[in-house]
């Protein structure tokens, strides 16, 4: 009994230092491998690359100033505007003509018609390429000047001459015109009875031609109307309007009474279409009357001269 026990106790002895010395081993195995593990840990960590920078290099990006885009600037209107005329062409040398001019109608007011159609030499009109003689205006291009040059005309023919060239001057190359002056029992006529055309040379003719008329002789109107009738154009057209100056008529009570029927006879016959634009210079009241009655019957206009004359 004694002997098994003791063997007993023998072998759990054994057995604790088994366990003591299988524990002593894992563990040296374990702190080996620990050690181990840990030595490589350190070794990988020091092989690692860790990336640096300069200190210097990164102060310097720090305190640079940001950059920003540069913003985008809209361009004002008005510059747009200025460049774009620049780049137009002025019109005059596209269609190569000039400024056309500013024409003033501030005195184009023709003066007002008194009863009978006549009208007092006070004022004038400014008709573009119109006829005008002592403020007697016409838009036709055929005209007839029947000028009294008897010796009553005298101490005004000096004005009548004058303002005849200023007339003639106006014309343009498309109109035409003719001169008569009637005193006596002669007519001088500027164009053998042909309706001229108003050139330069043919205006410097005219000049000539009245400057070489005198007044003289009796009044003889009746005969120079009746030529100013049957003056024609190299077409057959005669004058659309004929203007008739005179200081009056020296004419019996039945001459008088009869005249304007006379004149009014002879527009039937050779020229139905011309009007007659009378001007009497200081006439007396029936002469007057004559004048106006003339220029009604022919659709014309009566122009009263009464102001002032000089030679």
């Amino acid at each position: 009994m004694k002997q098994r026990t003791v063997s007993i106790c023998r072998s759990g002895s054994v057995a604790f230092w088994a366990w003591m010395a299988s524990i002593a081993v894992h563990l040296m195995v374990l702190t080996v491998f620990g050690v181990v593990r840990f030595s490589h840990s350190r070794a990988g960590d020091k092989q690692r690359l860790t990336p640096t920078a300069k200190i210097s290099h990164v102060e310097k990006f720090m305190q640079a100033s940001p950059v920003t885009p540069k913003p985008k600037v809209k361009r004002p209107v008005g510059e747009d505007i200025a460049k774009a005329r620049e780049q137009l062409l002025p019109v005059s040398p596209i269609f190569n003509t000039p400024k056309p001019a500013v024409l003033d109608f501030s005195n184009s007011i023709p003066p007002a018609p008194s009863i009978g159609g006549s009208s007092s030499l006070t004022g004038s009109v400014n008709l573009p390429n119109a006829i005008e003689f002592f403020g007697s205006w016409t838009e036709e291009r055929k005209v007839c000047y029947v000028v009294d040059s008897s010796g009553s005309m005298r101490g005004m023919f000096g004005r009548v001459r004058k303002n005849l060239k200023k007339s003639i001057e106006t014309l343009q190359p498309d109109q035409y015109f003719y001169i008569i002056f009637f005193g006596g029992k002669e007519l001088f006529e500027s164009g053998g009875g042909r309706l001229l055309r108003a050139t330069s040379k043919a205006k410097s003719a005219a000049y000539s031609f009245i400057d070489s008329i005198r007044p003289a002789g009796q009044t003889n109107a009746i005969a120079a109307l009746e030529k100013a009738m049957q003056v024609r154009d190299s077409s057959g057209n005669s004058p659309a309007v004929i203007y008739f100056l005179t200081d009056g008529f020296e004419l019996t009570t039945e001459n008088t009474h009869g005249f304007a029927q006379r004149v009014s006879n002879l527009l039937r016959k050779f020229s139905p279409r011309t009007k007659i634009n009378a001007i009497g210079f200081w006439p007396t009241r029936s002469d007057r009357k004559m004048l106006e009655t003339i220029a009604t019957q022919s659709g014309g206009e009566f122009v009263l001269v009464c102001d002032d004359v000089d030679n």
